[in-house]
């Protein structure tokens, strides 16, 4: 803790700035990426072997590079002292004894160091089934195994609930319906056993979300208002062409208000998202590129999705306000709220700002010892 907290001065250090008047009737969510390993082949190293931290220092991480438990904890500590309420942990589905991809087993430590750390008592932290390819699930083996599994980590007692109910999204309603035979009949098959497998449990009735697209309205009568409890967006990048300079962040918060707004009159409830950054230029990648956002324009952001759950009763989660922020630690793609040498706690320091410090972290005793 020590340590921890050292480094957290050393970043706040690097940036200034005084809270304002907080909101605090909102959940702040962020979804957590857990694909940073030591070993080769990693997402530290582009396609010719060549480490890319060394060309963009300014992405590197203060809390810790790789998903350790010792990062965990750190992240933990920041985060919630800082606003955040929840981590949407992305989790990948690997065949038992295989991977989908080469070191893939790792990206099960974003769960599996979140209920490990002695600090998970400070916030909350969801399950986001991440079921494009490779790592779909189709088997109903498969299904089965991963509705154990999830179960087991739902009745954690540091699990997002809503009114006692827990929260659960499937990273994209579009794969998960060709993955199900685009049998509507199979994919309510599907989700009512892994409700079921809940409530026998004794953990509730499950809060059951999916990805949709950014501009995609969900109106009566579309696929997803026949299996779904809400849709979410993961994240949203504008149809422009890559050039050698980046874009400006306001076309990138302009882009997911436009969402924010599709989604206010949707038939299920929305949780909308604000986009951290988006500049995948370590890797390859044919999309555009934009500026990371400066302290205003951050701190507008943010007051803009507070103002827009405010006023529409249909965006949020179910008998909740709440968002997600595209992301904790997406280094490569730009998607960036953790501490890193380039913002230092800037991003945190103005989520504290608007919304206050995290619900749980304020109101949960220290851990034994």
């Amino acid at each position: 803790m020590v340590r921890t907290m050292a480094i957290i001065a050393g970043a706040l250090a690097l940036c200034g700035g005084s809270p304002g008047q907080p909101s605090d009737d909102v959940l702040v969510g962020i979804n957590y990426f857990a694909g940073w390993w030591a070993p080769l082949p990693n997402k530290w190293h582009d396609a010719e072997g060549r480490d890319w931290r060394e060309r963009f220092p300014e992405r590197v991480p203060l809390l810790g590079e790789y998903n350790t438990q010792e990062t965990m904890d750190r992240e933990i500590v920041a985060a919630a002292e800082h606003g955040v309420d929840f981590f949407a942990i992305l989790w990948y589905y690997n065949r038992p004894g295989t991977e989908a991809e080469p070191n893939a087993r790792f990206l099960e430590r974003g769960v599996t160091n979140f209920l490990e750390s002695p600090e998970n008592h400070r916030m909350r932290f969801m399950l986001e089934f991440c079921n494009h390819p490779p790592f779909e699930v189709v088997a109903d083996e498969d299904w089965a195994y991963c509705v154990k599994l999830w179960t087991e980590w739902i009745q954690h007692p540091q699990y997002l609930r809503i009114d006692g109910r827990p929260v659960f999204k499937v990273h994209g309603f579009h794969h998960f319906h060709v993955q199900n035979d685009r049998d509507p009949a199979l994919s309510r098959k599907r989700l009512e056993l892994l409700r079921q497998s809940v409530r026998d449990a004794g953990a509730g009735e499950i809060l059951i979300g999916c990805g949709v697209s950014d501009h995609e309205a969900i109106p009566e009568g579309h696929p997803a208002t026949a299996l779904f409890d809400f849709t979410a967006v993961y994240m949203g990048v504008p149809a422009l062409e890559q050039r050698q300079d980046d874009y400006p962040y306001g076309i990138l918060i302009e882009h997911a208000r436009t969402s924010w707004n599709v989604h206010r009159d949707d038939a299920l409830p929305h949780m909308p998202y604000v986009p951290a950054g988006w500049s995948p230029r370590p890797w390859p990648d044919p999309r555009p590129y934009f500026a990371f956002p400066t302290r205003e324009e951050w701190r507008a952001a943010l007051e803009g999705v507070n103002d827009a759950l405010a006023s529409s009763p249909a965006l949020g989660l179910p008998g909740r306000k709440a968002f997600t922020i595209y992301a904790w630690n997406e280094f490569g793609e730009g998607g960036i709220v953790a501490p890193t040498r380039g913002d230092g706690m800037m991003k945190l320091e103005q989520i504290e700002a608007v919304f206050g410090v995290s619900e749980t972290d304020s109101e949960s005793p220290p851990p034994p010892g």
